[in-house]
């Protein structure tokens, strides 16, 4: 075995036993947080997130992590995350700054039996399988609920994890919903978790440590009248234009 498939295993290894301790911690105040909490999710997914930022400690190829604007991340409650989308890595780096959301995932490592039905409502992650628009709807309304009970969300609009500079379109998602529920949509871009693990490879891209930044913008309203799209679209010009800028400044 290479030394890339030897890391790329022992972080997954990693990652999964991490996961058995947090959600075997997590579970019995998940359960009695019903007794007096309406969502409690809060609860389940703040202790989950320390085991989230212990597994990015441990992770060999993880440099630095830079979060720039950091006073915005959960300043604007309710709001709609709509971050860049780099790696497999995104979401639970995300989690490690971000409180009390809902998300939605197609990855099949959603339903990998660890991350069965009760997991995955204790950490608010709907798993909406490619092509099943009856499931798509359902979570569509889930996220719509989540935004009455003050919970934010956290969308990648891109609907797929993308190795270039250049966003690709935006899907209407997470627009139309911001405009439905009258709430902010905050952009993030992250910058670097490709260059660990990328897109139709679990095996590592490197050896050596890669810093990653995550950047997050002021929060973007929807204009009187503005179609979802015409806000998806805007809002994607806007976090290119950071992108394009940030580039030419290195």
């Amino acid at each position: 075995m290479n030394k890339k498939k030897l890391i790329s295993a022992y972080s997954y290894g990693l990652f999964i036993f991490l996961m058995i301790l947090a959600f075997s911690s997590a579970l019995v105040p998940f359960l009695l947080s019903h007794l007096w909490s309406k969502k409690p999710r809060v609860y389940f997914q703040k202790i989950v997130q320390q085991y989230f930022r212990l597994f990015y400690k441990l992770m060999p190829l993880l440099g630095k992590v830079t979060i720039i604007n950091r006073d915005i991340a959960n300043r604007y409650h309710p709001c709609i995350y709509v971050a860049s989308h780099q790696s497999s890595m995104d979401y639970t780096l995300l989690a490690t700054i971000i409180d009390d959301y809902t998300t939605t995932s197609n990855h099949p490592i959603s339903d990998f039996f660890l991350f069965m039905k009760f997991p995955r409502n204790g950490l608010g992650i709907y798993y909406i399988p490619k092509g099943q628009l009856d499931l798509a709807d359902i979570g569509y309304k889930n996220l719509k609920k989540a935004l009455k009970l003050n919970s934010s969300v956290i969308l990648f609009p891109e609907g797929t994890r993308n190795p270039t500079k250049e966003l690709k379109k935006f899907k209407g998602g997470a627009f139309r919903l911001a405009i439905e529920e009258s709430v902010p949509v905050v952009p993030i871009i992250i910058d670097g978790t490709g260059s660990i693990v990328t897109k139709g490879s679990n095996i590592t891209k490197t050896l050596e440590k890669k810093d990653v930044t995550i950047t997050f913008l002021e929060p973007i309203y929807p204009k009187n009248d503005e179609k979802f799209m015409e806000f998806g679209k805007r809002v994607r010009q806007i976090m290119q234009e950071y992108i394009d800028k940030k580039s030419q400044d290195e």
